[in-house]
């Protein structure tokens, strides 16, 4: 009895517990909203139209649900929200007209849509509500058949047209999802960004799929961010750095109005690749790298890109040139940059994904604290794991 008592009691934990982290509270509310414009504007759009029919159909309130809280789920997609349906309608007025019983057509029609579903990877939970609608219905005459599919299909795209237009414009969520082919691509080659190049591929995921033998209800390029962010998570939490533990403190800076001849000369001096630029406040307005005075070169070969540099560089008393002088005028804007307690993890992420070899430290100001480089992440690194491994 006590055994009897013990299983029962893990079992009810089991359905009670998903195991999984709810969403955030901005994300409910979203979800929320779009699932409230989507049927209000659906609705009002059929009661508008002569269907002579009802006017809304109760699967569709399915729909929204997958559409505004799993948008970038596979079965929210517009091929499996057309395909499920069609295969349901299709089943649907085949069973009323070909198996008598109610209770064993809508059976028969319900395992034939889901089969359906599946084969043609067209999977959309809701297609099942609407066969069964269908089937119990019971057979009806070739003009409500016709009117039947046409008010099918009306919602259908009507739904995927407002799905498209609130999670796209009004939510910040495109829809549908699209995969970027030249996501992580830096250097407009085939090679993937660093962060990329190791960790799991499609053949991975692949064999776990089909070791799972079920159906994975997530994109494959989501999934990999999933298992990335987790992986960075518990990389964090064992090496526990941040940009304050790693940075250089002694920044070398210069001015906007600083004449690109002392930012060149700064460069060579220190032995440094880029160089914050402040104004007249000592905020961060940008950073000035070895690359930007290179763009500034038309002539690519060495003895070349040597003569236009130092063409560049040269001053010229009591002339006004057309080539420029001054750092504001050949820095690089929109600089990024961290805090003091940004974790190491999220800029060694900021420096592979955008191909980034220095970030400035600032403050709430825009006060310029140091410096985190490749060098110096390298560094804290490795001895943080030789610690570790000693």
């Amino acid at each position: 009895m006590k055994l009897l008592v013990t299983r029962f009691s893990g079992l009810a934990r089991a359905w009670v517990s998903n195991g999984l982290p709810s969403m955030s509270a901005a994300e409910q509310w979203r979800s929320s909203l779009g699932a409230l414009l989507g049927i209000v504007l659906c609705g009002f759009s059929l009661l508008a139209m002569p269907l002579h029919s009802d006017w809304l159909i109760a699967p569709i309130g399915a729909s929204v649900v997958i559409l505004f809280v799993q948008p970038h789920s596979p079965v929210a997609q517009p091929r499996s929200v057309i395909s499920s349906y069609f295969f349901a309608a299709l089943v649907g007025l085949i069973c009323t007209h070909v198996i008598p019983h109610a209770v064993l057509a809508a059976a028969v029609a319900v395992a034939v849509t889901v089969w359906l579903m599946i084969k043609f990877n067209g999977i959309h939970p809701p297609g099942g509500a609407l066969v069964l609608l269908m089937v119990l219905d019971g057979p009806v005459g070739p003009a409500q058949t016709l009117q039947t599919l046409i008010l099918v299909a009306v919602n259908v795209l009507l739904m995927l047209l407002f799905a498209w237009l609130i999670n796209t414009w009004l939510l910040g969520r495109p829809y549908p999802y699209r995969v970027n082919p030249d996501k992580g691509q830096t250097h407009n080659t085939r090679d993937l960004a660093p962060m990329q190049r190791s960790g799991l591929d499609h053949q991975d995921l692949a064999s776990a799929v089909t070791a799972l033998n079920t159906f994975v209800d997530i994109q494959e390029d989501e999934l990999v961010a999933l298992y990335n962010l987790a992986v960075a998570h518990a990389f964090e939490r064992h090496i526990g750095l941040a940009c304050g533990d790693v940075m250089s403190r002694d920044v070398i800076t210069v001015r906007t109005d600083s004449h690109i001849e002392l930012a060149w000369n700064r460069l060579r001096h220190h032995k440094v690749k880029a160089l914050p630029v402040l104004d007249h406040a000592d905020r961060l307005v940008g950073i000035l790298s070895v690359a930007d005075f290179l763009r500034q070169m038309d002539d690519t070969s060495a003895a070349g890109l040597a003569m236009h540099l130092q063409g560049l560089l040269q001053r010229m008393p009591g002339v006004k040139p057309k080539r420029a002088m001054y750092v504001h005028q050949i820095m690089s804007t929109g600089v990024s940059s961290a805090r003091m307690d940004t974790p190491i993890t999220e800029v060694i992420g900021l420096m592979l994904d955008h191909n980034l070899p220095h970030i400035p430290v600032v403050d709430d100001d825009r006060k310029v604290l140091g410096i985190v480089t490749q060098t110096d992440t390298l560094a804290a690194l490795y001895k943080r794991v030789a610690l570790a491994a000693a």
